[in-house]
This record gives structure tokens, C-alpha cells and sequence, in this order.
């Protein structure tokens, strides 16, 4: 071999080996429920990109404790996609990186769902962006809708309609229902519930999260409403005991009118259910308005991240956020992370989508340091409250207790 090619082998195999070298891979934890989509992404990033993200799916019930054990043992991953309603939590502990100068400076900064980059928020400072979002909606059979003498075009405008609406259909009889939600799960109950309240401009913690403002005009306008479908037989049975679990299968069935739900149902409803007839709308106000709830999942980094780890995530986040990835996460999760995108991100999928893609802009979630014990817990006092006031008798009383037991878990376990 002449000495000038031998020379040219190596230094092509010196470059070759600092490149890999100079390569690094970066560690994300996020829920099994997203894995598919963020390791499909990952896969993606990975196959462009000499530096590499490496997906690990944990089950959502113990995503906060390992996260927890891990942080506090010192070998936390790089980043996690978390609920995002853990994100308070998460950055009054000082558990998250500050990446506010990132988010800021993208030319996508004002297309991320408000909600999510508020929850990702702590003292003025930003913590995450939004990777995988979803809103809360309403679907309902529009067969059922012209059956009861209604215009199927025209979805309840008011939760006042809406009652009125689904009393007509259950008057149909034949155990058919106008009315489906998830009264015994507090996830479900704060998805489909709250958004009445934030359609009045009501809410039932402060906008900080450190007080409770369990009584207000919304919240007894709903529950009178509430109360009134279920005095009439106009709610499903299963509402009251369920765990959601049977929510879909029961409107899929043709004898429920309207059901409290998610953007999913759109896709799923399609591809599982292609015979049953549906629109979907926004959550409507005791008297008007409408908004949702912003669930899903944010991306963050790990407190203490190295620089080139955090470099490779951020890069990651860009990836992700290109219109074509966007198009990507639409196709496989129902919604995209921006909210300037709908022509793209829809253009082959069902219009019926851009409903709660619009909604987006105007959804909120909790800010709250105490989730689990407020609303999640099945003993808690946000599910103690539904039950009791919309099923029991003492509605004042209902209300008296929620907001006493609100303020004490507040107390206790705000920073």
C-alpha cells in the first residue's frame, strides 16, 4: 500500500473515532402510555443525528416515586416527559432545569400550549415544554340527537343545554342515556369537570395554587346542573361507580347521547368504531363559554444535567417540534405539540380533530403542589365533593367540607 493512502486510511479512521467519540447519548423516562410515540421520535432523532436519545418507558403510577428515588440517590436520567400536572411539584422541589432563555428564543415559543408552558412555570421561571398534549372534549351521537327531535349539527352551547338536551334523548327510553362522565376517578373527574368552571372563569384553586376556591356561582350552577340529569334518570348508572374504564364502549354502544371524553376519541371512535355516528365540541359553561382541560405530557431536564446531555435534549426538543415530526405525533397521538400547525398536522386526518386542537389555546390545568392528595385520590377531597354533592343531599354541606379539606392539604403541603 503507497505510504499517501495509508496515511489518508488513518487519519479518515482518526476522524472517524473522534467523531464517535464526541457523540453523546442522552437518557429519557417517559410514561409507558407515550412510549410509543417518543421512542418512534427517538428512532427518528437518532437515525438523522450522530448523538442519540434513549427512551425508557416506566408505568405512569410509578413514574413520580422512581423519579423521586432516583433524584434523590444522584442518578436521575437526563430528562423525563411527565404528566404535566407534576411539574409544579417537580420545580418547587428544585428537581428541574431552568431552560427559560431555550423556550423563550424559539421561533415556535408562542405556538406551545399556554397551559402546559404555565404549569412548566415557577417563580418566573421555565422548566419543560410541552411534548405530547391532549384536551378535554365532548362527543356526542348525533343519531341519538335527530332520534330526540335535535339539531345534530348543533352541540349543547351551555352545560344548561346540555342537560336539557340529554334529559330529551334519555326520555327516549330503551336504557338509553343522555349523559356519560366518570363520577370515581379524580383523573377523569378534573379532565372533564373542571373545564365547566374555567368556561364561567371560575376555579376551584387560586391561579397560584395556594388557596382554595371550592364555592363559587360556576361550581353550585354546575353541580344544580349535574344534579338535576341524574334526579331525571338522564346519566348513565355506571357514572357514578365507574373507573372509565367502560366509558367508550358504553357511547360506542348507541345509548349514550353525550360523553364527557378526550381528543383520542376522534381516532378511536373512527378505527374501532366506524358505524357509530358522532360530532365532538368543546366543554360548555353553565351558561356559556367554553374551555378544556390541557393534559398530556412536558418535557424536562434534570436538575444538574450535564451540558452536552442537556445540548442533545434540546436538540431533541427542535427535532421533535419540526412541522414534519409534528404531522408524525399527530398521526400516531391525535394532537400536536404546537399550536400552529393545523394545516399541516390535519391535512390527512379527520377535521373532527381540530376541535380540541383549537381549543388548546384557551385549556388550563391546575397549578397545584399537592395533585394526587387534592384530586386524584379516590379518597380525596375533590372526589368526595362530586360524589356528595351531585348524587348525595347536603350540597351546602358537600361544598363546606371540600373547601375546609382543600385548605388543610394546602396548608400542609404548599412550599
Amino acid at each position: 500500500m503507497p505510504k499517501t493512502t495509508g496515511a489518508f486510511v488513518s487519519l479518515m479512521m482518526l476522524l472517524s473515532s473522534t467523531a464517535l467519540a464526541g457523540a453523546e447519548e442522552a437518557t429519557l423516562w417517559v410514561r409507558t402510555s407515550s412510549a410509543p410515540v417518543l421512542e418512534g421520535l427517538a428512532q427518528r432523532y437518532n437515525a438523522a443525528h450522530s448523538d442519540k436519545i434513549t427512551v425508557t418507558a416506566i408505568t405512569a403510577e410509578q413514574m413520580v416515586p422512581k423519579l423521586g428515588a432516583a433524584l434523590a440517590g444522584g442518578t436521575p436520567p437526563d430528562g423525563a416527559v411527565l404528566d404535566l400536572i407534576y411539574m409544579p411539584t417537580f420545580a418547587a422541589n428544585e428537581s428541574l432545569e431552568d431552560i427559560t432563555d431555550f423556550v423563550k428564543s424559539r421561533p415556535y415559543a408562542n405556538a406551545m400550549s399556554p397551559s402546559h408552558i404555565r404549569l412548566a412555570t415557577y417563580e418566573d421561571k421555565i422548566y419543560g415544554v410541552p411534548a405530547l398534549p391532549d384536551a378535554s372534549i365532548i362527543a356526542y351521537n348525533t343519531d341519538l340527537f335527530q332520534k330526540a327531535g335535535l339539531d345534530p349539527a348543533k352541540a349543547p352551547a351551555s352545560l344548561e343545554e346540555l342537560a336539557a338536551d340529554a334529559k330529551k334523548i334519555a326520555a327516549l327510553g330503551n336504557e338509553t342515556y343522555g349523559f356519560y362522565f366518570v363520577a370515581n376517578s379524580g383523573s377523569w373527574l378534573i379532565y372533564d369537570f373542571l373545564p365547566h368552571l374555567w368556561a364561567a372563569g371560575a376555579d376551584i384553586l387560586s391561579p397560584d395554587g395556594r388557596e382554595a376556591t371550592v364555592d363559587t356561582p360556576a361550581l353550585r350552577e354546575t353541580i344544580a346542573a349535574y344534579r338535576e340529569m341524574w334526579k331525571n334518570k338522564a346519566i348513565h348508572p355506571t357514572s357514578r361507580s365507574g373507573n372509565g374504564n367502560n366509558a367508550v364502549e358504553a357511547f360506542a354502544s348507541g345509548k349514550v347521547g353525550i360523553l364527557m371524553t378526550g381528543s383520542y376519541i376522534v381516532n378511536l371512535l373512527t378505527s374501532k368504531y366506524p358505524d357509530v355516528k358522532f360530532a365532538v365540541a368543546p366543554i360548555p359553561g353553565p351558561k356559556g363559554g367554553e374551555s378544556s382541560f390541557a393534559g398530556g405530557d412536558t418535557l424536562a431536564l434534570m436538575a444538574g444535567v450535564g451540558e452536552e446531555k442537556k445540548r442533545v435534549v434540546l436538540d431533541f426538543v427542535d427535532f421533535y417540534m419540526a412541522p414534519e415530526n409534528q404531522v408524525y405525533i399527530t398521526k400516531e397521538s391525535g394532537m400536536p405539540s404546537r399550536t400552529d400547525l393545523a394545516a399541516d398536522a390535519y391535512a390527512s386526518f379527520d377535521k373532527r380533530n381540530l376541535v380540541a386542537y383549537d381549543i388548546l389555546t384557551k385549556a388550563r390545568t391546575p397549578y397545584t403542589f399537592s395533585s394526587d392528595e387534592l384530586f386524584v385520590s379516590r379518597t380525596g377531597p375533590f372526589v368526595n365533593l362530586i360524589q356528595e354533592a351531585v348524587f348525595g343531599e347536603d350540597v351546602d354541606g358537600a361544598i363546606k367540607r371540600a373547601q375546609d379539606d382543600f385548605s388543610k392539604v394546602l396548608k400542609r403541603t404548599n412550599p
